[in-house]
């Protein structure tokens, strides 16, 4: 018998579903529809390759495969090997900061001086049925399996590695919470590179569901996406958004998917929007890479309370201190920390970065907060770095962003600050649409803050985001000041 200490990789769940119901479908991509049993004989060809290779166990290999089914093989073979994958693009930057030992992929010349592998539709051929069986093993809970960069909105990039004991508490809650077991059929269009794109689909194949992997090109409608049948959608708020957009004026709701949105605020107009066109169950979920999922709500809850981001999450606990770190009484706000099972123990490589943000066994995420006055509800007030203090009065910009969200002709929008501490300015980046004024905005912003000194408007063609949506507003802050000093140059 194995020590308790020990535990099998993420494969394992995935194979014990083919032995339970083989012939069900766990993948479907570029229309075909793969069942368990094909996906992990592929899985079995991938891992003979790799092992090929002589990849140490515990070393950090990136995953730099286009081609997405194959991606999920390759990731999932490294796992089985107890190596540490990553996901990446082409930049060379990036594989520095990551400090990998060898890259996986399939156009090895796009990475020129790369100690690559190169893999490729031949790994699944008949070659790999000639190699040795692969043989599972268990590992230590803390052995690291996979990393994932977690930058927020600050645009510093962090590494977190998850552990196989990580994962594994993760897919529990993960698939707790969305409900991802057999009858699951899931698409998200978040990257394998971020948390959200990980976790649910291995939460979604250990609980015997479907994943769909569909890519879209940058001209391709959101509206595509519907086509793929999924019940299980996770998306950013941006991405519901276009998908809203390109909704055919005569579409209507025959199926009812639960639609996950995570990574910002979801305005209260693409929410009843959504709701009344697309799906009435539709949650907004907080979380983070280092801690996982934290909080959950029905978007129809948030809608009237700014910031609401509903009720913890059984496996997570949330406090709200002062800045000694005492617990402030319900109604008040403070900071947030929290733990949760699966939360990973710091950052790799960066030991004052980790010493920062995890303080005597809590996280702390950066973000201001407050329980309801019955302790219940939970909701966010934004970022502490990004908290504005507009003549003395201290405001997060996502309240303002809401309060502006409905009016005529906006695109996207993001509220920042400029100036100095005692003495900042509020400002809106506008992507303006047709029928765009300044004036009805000006007059929502005086209607909901009367107190607050008056908004500037600078017009842009893109704000600036991170891969879950969230508005990089230390970028955006320093484009429009450079703006500023060329006209006034």
């Amino acid at each position: 018998m194995s020590s308790p200490n020990l535990i099998p990789s993420v494969y394992e769940g995935i194979l014990f579903q083919s032995r339970l119901n083989p012939n069900a479908i766990a993948v479907s991509v570029d229309g075909r529809e793969i069942t368990y049993r094909t996906f992990c004989a592929d899985v079995e060809k991938v891992t003979r390759h790799l092992r090929g290779a002589n990849l140490v166990p515990g070393s950090r290999v990136a995953v730099h495969v286009h081609q997405q089914y194959l991606r999920w093989l390759v990731i999932l073979g490294l796992a089985r090997m107890g190596v540490v994958s990553v996901s990446v693009t082409e930049s060379a930057r990036e594989l520095d900061f990551l400090k990998v030992q060898r890259v996986v992929s399939d156009r090895p010349a796009a990475l020129p001086g790369r100690d690559a592998i190169e893999a490729g539709a031949r790994w699944l051929g008949p070659d790999a049925d000639a190699l040795p069986p692969f043989e599972d093993t268990r590992f230590e809970r803390s052995a690291p399996c996979r990393m994932v960069v977690s930058s927020g909105t600050t645009g510093t990039p962090k590494k977190a590695i998850l552990s196989y004991g990580d994962i594994r508490d993760r897919i529990r809650g993960t698939a707790r919470m969305h409900g991802l077991n057999t009858t699951a059929r899931l698409l998200t269009t978040m990257g394998t590179a971020t948390i959200g794109g990980f976790m649910m689909l291995i939460a979604c194949w250990s609980g015997g569901g479907t994943v769909v992997l569909a890519s879209f090109a940058p001209e391709q409608p959101m509206s595509d996406l519907l086509l793929h049948r999924a019940n299980v959608l996770m998306l950013s708020t941006g991405q519901l958004s276009a998908l809203m957009d390109a909704l055919p004026k005569d579409y209507w709701p025959w199926q009812q998917p639960q639609i996950f949105v995570a990574g910002s605020t979801l305005p209260p107009a693409l929410s009843r929007a959504a709701r009344l066109r697309l799906s009435q169950s539709l949650f907004v979920m907080y979380g983070s890479t280092e801690a996982g999922g934290i909080a959950v709500t029905h978007a129809s809850l948030a809608e009237e309370r700014p910031g609401f981001i509903g009720y913890v999450l059984s496996t997570a606990e949330v406090q709200i201190v002062d800045e000694q770190g005492n617990q402030v009484p319900h109604g008040t706000m403070g900071e947030m920390r929290m733990r949760a099972e699966g939360m990973v123990d710091g950052y790799a490589d960066e030991p004052g970065v980790t010493d920062e943000a995890y303080r005597d066994g809590w996280f702390y995420p950066g973000d201001a907060g407050m329980f309801d006055a019955q302790g219940g509800g939970l909701t966010i007030l934004g970022r502490t770095r990004e908290l504005m203090n507009l003549g003395g009065v201290k405001i997060a910009p996502e309240l303002i962003e809401q309060a502006l969200s409905a009016c005529p002709g906006i695109q996207d929008m993001a509220v920042f600050a400029l100036g100095e501490e005692d003495r900042q300015r509020p400002w809106v980046a506008i992507v303006p649409g047709d029928g765009f004024a300044d004036e009805p905005l000006q007059q929502a912003y005086t209607k909901a803050f009367p107190r607050l000194p008056k908004i500037s408007i600078a017009r842009i063609d893109k704000i600036q985001r991170n891969e879950m949506g969230k508005v990089m507003r230390n970028q955006l802050q320093a484009t429009v000041q450079r703006a500023l000093e060329r006209k006034g140059a």
